[in-house]
């Protein structure tokens, strides 16, 4: 039996088109076609995996975050970075080791990243969440948490394995996770219950081929804590079904008052240890995204396959950023830096946002955040009057008021109809400024209607 290449198909099918074109000779636009397909026959071709890979909306959200830093007279409520700066004691870490051993912060370091701040991301771990790695075994470092989800998926998934996320939710677990080739089913969750996952409702979508539920508390794009019960009910779920638990911590130590009490030790409850992978990140903890430091806690065999993934995406975590993050994790250079500076002034900002959606959206739904960076704000009553998507609401805002707010749609089917608004990126005067612009823009649409 004779092999046939790709690249003899190729040439087969061009010669083929191009014989069609010669003989037949056709006098309608079908001729232009077949030689626009002779040229497109011409590019190398890419894999199915990448053409079926969607740009991210976050890219896109990006870009107005640019144009927003080039235009001071745009408002964003975009980000979902922190605008405060890092430590003192963490920039002057970074200028003493650039200047001073210049070679030793820019060398590589192992796959799993340095153990002296394993260690430390261990024992901080411990502290808050009650529960004890092994820094040796079973604590690494990556790329961000983006990297320790993406790894993490490509360590689990086999082809057409169920994850369960939150609808709405954050918007890079479902690309990352089809990349490993898995299957995202959406869990509802709405503002008329706080945003909170109900345990039944859950327990409903898990099937025989449910392989992790991705847990993120804090939220994004919501802000709510989940209720330790909830967790410790899907705990026992995955004892039950054989299933991984993905524990998203990013936003672990941005919680706000009483409630921030009730974030859930998901990794110390009985049974934990081995069924749940939690990850986290520098980015908001820290306030430094660009030094792209997260780390992954979990079972040894977990962590093992995860180091292979990283082996082939970015080798080894960024030197400097580790040293950097040595020093923030060091004494109480962490507690003092959340406590006196980073939750009061983020704090300040979220009840000031309380007030304005009140006052500016007065026939909008929301909830007020325990954690994280975001109001997710349900503009249906509006939208609807005003007859446009939250898309098209958001893009409008954009061009006819210079505010930046992102489509709800972008987190999932349930968020069709809201937008996400960040409160951490904008002092408080221009918060109001922004919020005073949203709601001209909504009153102005509901005028022209009456007219």
């Amino acid at each position: 039996m004779k092999v046939i290449l790709y690249s003899e198909f190729l040439l087969v099918t061009k010669l083929e088109v191009l014989s069609h074109v010669i003989y037949h000779k056709p006098k309608s636009s079908h001729h232009a076609v077949l030689l626009e397909t002779v040229e497109a026959l011409d590019v190398a071709t890419l894999s199915d995996r990448v053409t079926q890979l969607h740009v991210s909306p976050i890219r896109r959200v990006a870009a107005l975050l640019a144009e927003a830093n080039a235009r001071r007279e745009l408002i964003s409520f975009g980000g979902g970075a922190p605008s405060l700066p890092p430590p003192k004691e963490v920039s002057e870490q970074i200028i003493k080791l650039v200047s001073q051993d210049s070679q030793g912060a820019t060398v590589y370091s192992g796959t799993k990243g340095y153990l002296d701040l394993r260690s430390l991301v261990a024992d901080d771990w411990a502290k808050r969440q009650g529960e004890v790695y092994d820094p040796e075994s079973e604590v690494m470092l990556t790329d961000g948490a983006t990297e320790a989800i993406y790894a993490a998926f490509q360590s689990l998934l086999n082809k057409n394995d169920e994850v369960l996320i939150t609808d709405p939710s954050y918007l890079g677990y479902l690309e990352a996770a089809q990349l490993a080739g898995g299957r995202v089913v959406r869990l509802p969750v709405s503002v008329e219950q706080d945003y909170q996952p109900d345990l039944e409702l859950t327990k409903s979508y898990i099937t025989r081929r449910t392989k992790v539920v991705l847990l993120l508390s804090p939220d994004n794009p919501t802000g709510r804590i989940v209720e330790s019960d909830y967790a410790k009910g899907l705990l026992d779920l995955a004892i039950d079904n054989d299933f991984w638990i993905i524990y998203d911590a990013t936003y672990r130590d941005i919680v706000y008052g009483e409630r921030g009490k009730a974030q859930p030790r998901l990794t110390s409850f009985p049974g934990a240890h081995e069924r749940v992978i939690a990850l986290g990140s520098f980015s908001k903890e820290a306030s430094v995204p660009g030094l792209r430091l997260g780390y992954v806690l979990g079972p040894k065999k977990a962590n093992d396959a995860i180091e292979k993934i990283k082996q082939y995406t970015s080798l080894a975590p960024n030197t400097l950023s580790q040293r950097a993050m040595v020093t923030f994790l060091s004494g109480d250079t962490k507690e003092r830096y959340l406590r006196d500076f980073v939750i009061p002034t983020y704090t300040a900002r979220r009840d000031f946002m309380v007030q304005a959606i009140a006052k500016y959206l007065p026939d909008a739904k929301t909830v007020t955040p325990d954690g994280a960076f975001y109001f997710f704000v349900d503009m249906r009553k509006y939208l609807t009057t005003m007859q446009i998507t939250d898309e098209q609401f958001c893009s409008n805002l954009t061009k006819q008021k210079s505010v930046i707010a992102i489509p709800g749609s972008f987190f999932g089917e349930k968020g069709v109809g809201h937008i996400r608004l960040t409160f951490v990126s904008e002092p408080e005067e221009r918060l109001d400024a922004g919020m005073k612009r949203i709601g001209e823009f909504v009153f102005s649409y509901a005028f022209a209607m009456t007219n």
